[in-house]
């Protein structure tokens, strides 16, 4: 069985060719979300990076195709993005889910648990013992990502701002992110603010939590507030029941706050929390071999 999984987030993308569960080959590109509109756009860039796998494998066709979208949660989105694929003729079957989903069952191979995943921004994916999927966060930078990458930024941002007009704390962080955003001053902050996308906000929370670790109290606080932020998410999915893995720019092994977010999910909330580093194209042969299943069984 030939299948290919591709991992497609806001900042970078994967494509992994798996012979049954053996990798064979993979590839790296860009990100590139899903938004309405722009399925076929999506689809050509997966396609770019699919067909040398394909070709070096010496394959025609994948038996399937699974693509976990950053963007996708909506039906409208998946359905548009999956006409899209079969159009490209990459696979004879193509499933398209989120990239949440898909880390989600890479990390418990299909079992039970939550998965919380914090980058730019941050979610909590869960199965539960009755095969229930449940998700909290994930609504987007206006009315979500607590805790995220862009959340670190775009609140310390308001700190400098509060600082500038003596409303707020002195704060080191005025210096820390003119360096990381390139700004002469907080007054070119404030005029690179104003045209900032999302992505370049949350290219501010290493700056942040750097700033914090240099004992910067402001810093310090916001890292607190965002490491309580995505405890609460992973308890909201289940986490209390539930074993809880770890994911994304924030949370990998290694990563900044993994280990006080870990801390507090065991001491706080005496939660279990999964050490192993997660790959999310694993999730690719899973999910398909769960859809082989439930189709024998109708």
């Amino acid at each position: 069985m030939i299948i290919l999984g591709a991992d497609i987030g806001g900042t970078s993308s994967r494509v992994v060719l798996y012979d049954d569960d053996s990798e064979r080959a993979r590839a790296e590109g860009s990100g590139f979300p899903m938004r309405s509109g722009n399925g076929d756009q999506l689809a050509a860039v997966i396609s770019e990076l699919a067909r040398p796998l394909l070709a070096k494998g010496r394959n025609v066709r994948a038996d399937t195709l699974v693509v976990g979208a950053a963007g996708a949660g909506r039906e409208t989105e998946r359905d548009e993005l999956r006409a899209s694929l079969d159009r490209e003729r990459l696979a004879w079957r193509v499933i398209v889910t989120t990239d949440a989903e898909l880390a989600r069952a890479a990390a418990f191979a299909g079992a039970p648990g939550v998965l919380l995943i914090a980058g730019t921004g941050s979610i909590a994916v869960a199965r539960d013992v009755r095969g229930n999927n449940k998700r909290v966060g994930g609504l987007g930078w206006r009315m979500g990502d607590h805790g995220s990458a862009y959340w670190l930024g775009a609140r310390a941002l308001e700190a400098i701002g509060a600082m500038h007009d003596g409303l707020g704390d002195p704060t080191r962080l005025a210096e820390s992110l003119c360096a990381a955003a390139k700004a002469a001053g907080i007054g070119a902050l404030v005029r690179w603010s104003t045209t900032a996308t999302p992505a370049e906000v949350a290219a501010l929370g290493p700056a942040v939590l750097q700033c914090a670790e240099n004992g910067d109290r402001v810093a310090a606080a916001l890292r607190d507030a965002a490491v309580d932020a995505l405890a609460g998410l992973a308890m909201a999915a289940g986490g209390g029941l539930l074993p809880i893995a770890m994911s994304g720019g924030l949370l990998a092994p290694g990563r900044p706050l993994r280990d006080r977010v870990a801390a507090m999910l065991e001491s706080r909330h005496h939660a279990t929390v999964i050490e192993r580093a997660i790959d999310p194209c694993r999730g690719a042969p899973i999910l398909a071999s769960e859809m082989r299943d439930e189709k024998r069984e109708t």
